[in-house]
């Protein structure tokens, strides 16, 4: 019998209520029976849990041997549609693999990206060559039901309403007018409805990048899933740590020569459209840096 507090912890289930309302209590009573369900059914032996702001994940062995992760959420079409984008990137070595999946319960099993390392805890930003081969790899899909997938542009107004309510700190109000962020809303908005089409990973930041050893490359974990234009899985490694707006430049044009289709121009709007959302988001954890400073330089395009 697994411990109650290792299979959700209070902090997470607050977490899990702060994200989905306090509806989703009875989902968290329910979760030490589901996952013994799931550890019946699939063969699972789980040594560690780990907390999403979606999801509660857990990593361990299948069959004994076989590195997995469980991943559970109270929202079943989240799930849904990860599974979707999985399956179209089955052919590629640069997504994780899906397992199995319980999509009515909100259950998936995953591989265990060996070593595993993220892409965020590495001392340099990962090349453009490594970065290139992940995007090209995004981009090979095998065939995929988009209708049951939300776009791109539905996102865009959620997406700046809910960074909209952070300006209310002091902390991000000091240094973002709402002015600035509403800029990089119409920005986005006008990038969403046109642009090269297809199957989006969605957050594709650094912190969901993992090693996966010389046969895998860089791996994707985590998509939030949509369709759209294809430019945007690439503004977040294009302005991380950098540390000028030649530098972002350099990048762009570095990525769009390995990246067939990728058009510069566009990728340089994507930067500027987000960047400002980007740094609403990075002043709500901590003070203002260097890198604040040249996100709000490239929102302002300078």
């Amino acid at each position: 019998m697994l411990d109650p507090n290792f299979v959700l912890d209070e902090a997470t289930r607050e977490r899990l209520i702060t994200r989905f309302g306090a509806g989703v209590g009875a989902w968290c009573a329910a979760l030490p029976e589901m996952v013994e369900l799931y550890c019946r059914r699939w063969h699972l032996d789980l040594d560690t849990a780990l907390s999403g702001n979606s999801s509660r994940v857990f990593i361990g062995r299948q069959h004994g041997n076989r590195g997995v992760v469980l991943k559970l959420t109270p929202e079943p079409a989240m799930a849904n549609e990860e599974a979707i984008a999985l399956r179209a990137w089955a052919p590629t070595p640069h997504a994780v693999d899906l397992l199995d999946a319980d999509l009515e319960a909100g259950a998936l099993l995953l591989e265990n990206i060996e070593p595993g390392t993220k892409a965020s805890d590495e001392p340099q930003v990962p090349p453009v060559h490594e970065i290139a081969e992940l995007l090209a790899g995004l981009r090979e899909t095998a065939k995929y039901d988009a209708g049951q997938l939300p776009t791109l542009a539905e996102g865009m107004e959620p997406m700046f309403a809910r960074i909209g309510g952070l300006l209310s700190n002091p902390q991000v109000s000091a240094l973002v007018a709402r002015q600035v962020l509403d800029d990089g809303y119409h920005r986005a908005r006008e990038l969403a409805s046109s642009g090269p089409e297809g199957l989006l990973h969605g957050d594709l930041h650094l912190f969901n990048i993992l090693r996966g050893g010389r046969s895998r490359g860089l791996v994707a974990i985590d998509p939030r899933p949509s369709v759209g234009d294809l430019t945007w899985d690439a503004v977040d490694w294009t302005l991380y740590r950098a540390t000028s707006i030649a530098e972002v430049h350099e990048r762009i044009e570095r990525l769009s020569r390995l990246v067939t289709g990728l058009d510069p121009g566009r990728l340089w709007g994507w930067c500027q459209a987000l960047a400002a959302a980007l740094a609403v988001l990075q002043l709500r954890r901590r003070p203002p840096d260097a890198s604040t400073q040249l996100l709000l330089e490239v929102a302002a395009g300078t």
